[in-house]
Order: structure tokens, then C-alpha cells, then sequence
């Protein structure tokens, strides 16, 4: 099989938003997203169905989300 295309999932930050976190590219757009810094440590998946990673990108916000407004709270 050859991908053509593939979606990219980061790892989030505390401020991230969906786009920050889920992107389209190919071979060549990736090669620039490691040359721009892009460290492959924080890459949490790939995908080669928009429908599964964008799933899987919303899931993973939402749990950074709850994570980070629980540490917030600790830090009170």
C-alpha cells in the first residue's frame, strides 16, 4: 500500500488546541516539521485515516485538559 498522505498527532501542551496537536503532511511536509524541531519524542501517532486520528486527537486534548485544570487545582 502507498501513503500518499498521513495525519500527524503531537503530544499536547497545556495551552494546546486541536490544530497544535493534529495535521495532515507527507514524507516531505514531516521532514520539515523535524527540521523546523519538531522532536519525534513528542509525536504521539500517525495515521493514514483523517476520521481515526482526528478521534484520537480530540480524546488526547480532552484528557491533557482534564489533567492539567486537576493540576491546577493541586497547585492552589
Amino acid at each position: 500500500m502507498r501513503i500518499e498522505k498521513l495525519w500527524v498527532i503531537v503530544r499536547p501542551s497545556p495551552t494546546s488546541e486541536f490544530g497544535d496537536i493534529c495535521f495532515e503532511t507527507d514524507a516531505k511536509g514531516l521532514a520539515l516539521q523535524f527540521k523546523g524541531g519538531l522532536d519525534p519524542e513528542d509525536i504521539h501517532a500517525l495515521y493514514t485515516s483523517r476520521n481515526e486520528a482526528e478521534r484520537e486527537a480530540e480524546r488526547l486534548l480532552a484528557a491533557s485538559k482534564k489533567y492539567h485544570a486537576v493540576i491546577r487545582e493541586v497547585d492552589r
